[in-house]
């Protein structure tokens, strides 16, 4: 495990995940994380390939994004878990992920859970869009850890305008922000977090 200050240093070039997850997690039997400045293409001959991009934000300037007509963002209270589950299952259908309501509001027992991180984007009383951002005191790294819009309301702002109510509500209290996502996205999610100012070329390649 990195020390914190050697994270503090170049966080996106020295762990593929946040350091408060680093340190709680391993990685798991027949798994190589490898940072794109070590990796060579033949590590994934005969394995499992995927890679993965990791930005930073320096909270500095946030760009503002508006919802577009008819979507309001406002914050997601756990009571609304069960909406949340079910919009990320809909959402990430193609990578198999899913949650249950129970997960959700366990995030709420997290070292790095923070409400004011969490919003929602609505049409018509209904969630149709979500950002969930988490805090870290000990590194004073913010975390947007979950991001999606379900597809019939994507191309309109929502996804940017989600981000940007995160990262101006983490510079109150955050030194710095970093997000992470799959480079082979259809939904390109690095554009909209480049557009709403974060930075960087770390790329973490998964080897299975």
């Amino acid at each position: 495990m990195v020390s914190l200050q050697d994270y503090l240093a170049d966080p996106c070039g020295t762990l593929s995940i946040p350091y408060w997850k680093a340190k709680r997690i391993s990685v798991p039997p027949g798994m190589d994380i490898v940072h794109h400045s070590r990796f060579c293409p033949q590590m994934a001959q005969g394995r499992g390939h995927s890679s993965f991009f990791r930005l930073m934000h320096r909270l500095r300037a946030v760009p503002r994004f508006e919802p577009p007509p008819g979507v309001v963002l406002a914050p997601l209270p756990l009571e609304r878990a069960g909406e949340a589950a079910a919009l990320i299952n809909r959402c990430y259908r193609r990578s198999g992920i899913r949650v249950t309501q129970e997960e959700v509001r366990g995030w709420a027992g997290s070292p790095v859970y923070r409400p004011e991180l969490w919003a929602g984007a609505f049409a018509d009383g209904a969630l149709i869009g979500s950002v969930v951002g988490e805090f870290d005191p000990e590194a004073g790294e913010g975390i947007i850890e979950w991001l999606q819009v379900l597809p019939a309301y994507r191309g309109h702002g929502i996804a940017a305008a989600l981000t940007s109510w995160a990262l101006e509500a983490m510079g109150g209290f955050a030194d710095f922000a970093t997000v992470s996502g799959e480079r082979e996205n259809p939904t390109r999610p690095e554009r909209v977090y480049r557009a709403c100012g974060f930075q960087g070329d770390d790329v973490w390649h998964i080897l299975r």
